[in-house]
């Protein structure tokens, strides 16, 4: 019996394989000198390797009388590409440095007509796609260019596994649509190897590979090499799928390995660096439009997430019995989290709503909790596998196995308790996923290896025991009702002492995540908009197809400003500041000035009557007195006479400004949502705005130490009432 030694092909060097493909042609130097090349490079040049180690670069292509222009590469560069010619053929000589070496590869170039439709295919892309039609319309480009027996998106899933999710195949061949496969088809040095070298061919699986010599193989890394060879586990893999050629190209999508476009081809078919490079175009535009529709659907869920949870924060506040508003909105609080049931324990008290399990497996999943709460990351635990986990034998182990479990304290058995049931559908596999071995003793161990499989016939399994993974935004809305009923409870009773900490730490977790959101969706809206913008460049629209494109930029615009304040929000919040005594007379006299400009309101007469100074963070006093004169003149702007009156006032305990203007005034209804974030008047829809504004300036005043107030009448104006600390001494606060 020998000792076993187990190697799976997640653990294969594929970066380091040491040899190259039979189209290409690779040479290696270390400042300049020549340290390695691949066999076949002395074949096509006719060279003596011993004169070919150590020599410079430059000074063997000039022999070889390649015309390099040198001027075009730099070791900045992560590629360079350019023609050249040798023989009267024509070859791409690319490029690239990794690790203090630098790579010459060589290819020959095959002449394709479909190379000068580019243009026409990124427009195609760009104009026509949406997320419904995008990667078809992505295939039907690709194959028009390289023509292969089988074209195909494939998604990467949440745990590394993939489905083929569209496809064109010519006429007589099998489809693989919706056909799974196993993470371990394409395993994690794989998947990381896509995301840095994004275009990979194996052009010929039979045919011979040439090794590199020169330098040992395990210190070149050929990672971003054009022409490495593909591994021997994969070439084996190719040939069992009953082709010789593979072809892809990676799906990045916010800078995560989305899918590829995989390609494939019964008969040995090669594609020079040029047709490669334009399906990595086509793709990565492809992957640029959906990464940017998918944002948008993104901060729309969210916004609409935020309206709902601060209307159900406010029911739950509102409700002078704490255990009845809970009961009176579980319904909402499920569906924060997109959740099928949803279990409440609260001061001994057990609600449930939706599909939950009976009442024995809901005490046994409450005493879990309890149990392993230690163990939980900042009280909350998720999981889509809950019924393997856990190891709880259930009753109804189907309604359990999504849950997410948030502990309302540590010391403190309640907690809320978010339920999905299992999937229950069955998977079409290419294949059994389970992998066959081979085994041979070397060195007194036996090499136990994990082989592709042989048989790629359809294998359906069901599913059990799982469901669909939570998505971030339902864990953070879980976290973020969580924080509400805190609040909530801290206020109706003084059962849960630790509450304060406890909230102050979730909220901080909800405006980080406010600020990441905002943050990464600006790039995808900065190409929405420039996409727009060449489209109206690029070709001229009718009068109905100008003012869509026209509507997608202004909307754009106006979701950049919603971002830049929920940015300006977060960073309020999380700022630490110096108060010091602020002269105010000549900021308030240019603010008004500015905003009678930007509101197009020349006519309103604005009246300063006192200015005293105050004591506040001179950024913050001009963006608190920026927003209410702003307001002040644009809600008063469509009255007959536009008036906005300025005075201050210093008290004993403190400095007062009221800013009143005669515009439209405040409804007594909207009075509870003054100075919440999103919210707009009723009576306020013929203005620009997006309900932040006033949420800032309320944030600004409580972390100054001040407050904000108002007095108003619909139709008769409004008088805002800011309090500032009185300026008698400079001191910091955060």
């Amino acid at each position: 019996m020998y000792p076993k030694e187990y190697i799976n092909c997640d653990q294969e060097p594929i970066h380091i394989c040491g040899e190259v493909q039979s189209y290409g042609f690779l040479v290696g130097t270390q400042d300049s000198k020549i340290t390695f090349y691949s066999e076949n490079f002395l074949d096509l040049f006719s060279q003596d390797p011993k004169l070919v180690l150590g020599k410079n670069i430059k000074v063997l292509f000039d022999e070889l009388k390649l015309d390099i222009n040198w001027d075009n590469f730099s070791n900045n560069q992560e590629l360079a590409i350019q023609h050249i010619t040798f023989k009267e053929e024509e070859y791409t000589l690319s490029i690239h440095t990794n690790n203090a070496f630098t790579f010459y590869e060589i290819e020959k170039v095959i002449p394709n007509h479909k190379i000068n439709q580019e243009y026409k295919a990124i427009q195609n892309i760009l104009k026509m796609s949406s997320d419904e039609n995008i990667w078809k319309l992505l295939l039907q480009e690709v194959q028009n260019i390289i023509d292969f027996d089988r074209t195909m998106i494939y998604q990467f899933l949440y745990d590394g596994s993939g489905e083929v999710i569209d496809e064109l195949v010519k006429p007589g061949l099998e489809s693989y649509l919706h056909l799974h496969y196993p993470e371990s088809d394409i395993p994690a040095q794989a998947r990381a190897l896509y995301l840095k070298n994004t275009v990979r061919i194996t052009s010929n699986a039979s045919a011979k590979t040439f090794p590199i010599l020169g330098n040992e193989k395990e210190k070149i890394d050929l990672t971003y090499s054009v022409t490495r060879a593909s591994s021997p586990i994969h070439v084996q893999y190719i040939k069992n799928s009953g082709v010789e050629t593979s072809f892809s190209a990676s799906i990045i999508v916010n800078g995560q390995l989305w899918g590829l476009v995989a390609c494939q081809n019964a008969t040995p078919k090669h594609l020079d660096l040029q047709s490669r490079l334009l399906v990595e175009t086509l793709t990565r535009t492809a992957a640029n439009a959906y990464g940017s529709y998918k944002s948008l659907q993104t901060l729309e869920d969210y916004q609409k997430s935020n309206l709902s949870n601060i209307s159900l924060r406010q029911n739950l506040l509102n409700e002078d019995n704490f255990g009845k508003a809970l009961e009176n909105n579980i319904e909402d609080i499920m569906n924060t989290c997109s959740a099928e049931g949803m279990i409440i324990k609260i001061n001994n008290e057990i609600l449930t709503h939706g599909n939950v399990p009976n009442e024995s497996d809901i005490d046994k999943i409450i005493n879990w909790s309890k149990e392993n709460n230690q163990d939980f990351e900042e009280n909350i635990f998720i999981s889509d596998t809950f019924c393997k986990t856990s190891g709880l034998e259930l009753d109804n182990s189907e309604i359990s196995c999504g849950i997410i479990i948030s502990v309302l304290g540590s010391n403190t058995s309640d907690m809320l308790i978010w339920m999905r049931k299992e999937q229950g559908q069955r998977i079409k596999w290419a294949g059994n996923p389970e992998k066959e071995t081979t085994s041979e003793i070397k060195d007194g161990v036996e090499i136990i290896k994990f082989s592709p499989r042989k048989s790629f016939e359809v294998w359906k399994e069901y599913v059990k025991d799982t469901a669909l993974p939570w998505k971030t935004r339902e864990i953070e809305s879980a976290k973020w009702i969580t924080s509400v009923i805190l609040k909530a409870s801290h206020t109706k009773s003084s059962q849960i002492v630790d509450l304060n900490n406890q909230l102050r730490e979730l909220n901080a977790e909800l405006d980080s995540f406010s600020y990441t959101i905002s943050h990464d969706l600006n790039t995808p809206l900065t190409v929405i908009k420039l996409n727009a913008q060449l489209m109206k460049r690029s070709f001229e629209p009718d009068e109905k197809s100008h003012k869509f494109l026209d509507t997608i930029i202004g909307q754009v615009d106006s979701m950049s400003d919603m971002i830049k304040n929920v940015l300006e929000l977060s960073k309020i919040k999380k700022s630490e500041i110096e108060l010091k005594k602020i002269e105010v007379d000549s900021l308030i006299n240019k603010l008004a000035d500015e905003s009678k400009i930007s509101f197009d309101s020349p006519h309103t007469e604005v009246i300063i009557e006192n200015t005293p100074e105050v004591l506040g963070d001179p950024t913050m006093v001009y963006q608190v007195f920026g927003n209410v004169i702003g307001n002040a003149i644009k809600y008063s702007s469509k009255a007959s006479r536009p008036t906005v009156k300025i005075i201050g006032e210093v008290y004993e305990n403190g400095v007062t400004y009221k800013i009143s203007d005669n515009g439209i005034g405040i409804d007594k209804e909207d009075a509870g949502k003054m100075f919440k974030i999103f919210s707009r008047m009723s009576n306020a829809k013929a203005f620009n705005g997006n309900g932040v504004g006033l949420n800032i300036v309320q944030h600004l005043m409580e972390k100054m130490g001040g407050e904000i107030s108002y007095e108003s009448e619909s139709g008769k104006g409004t008088t805002f009432i800011l309090k500032f600390q009185k300026p008698d001494y400079d001191f910091s606060i955060s």
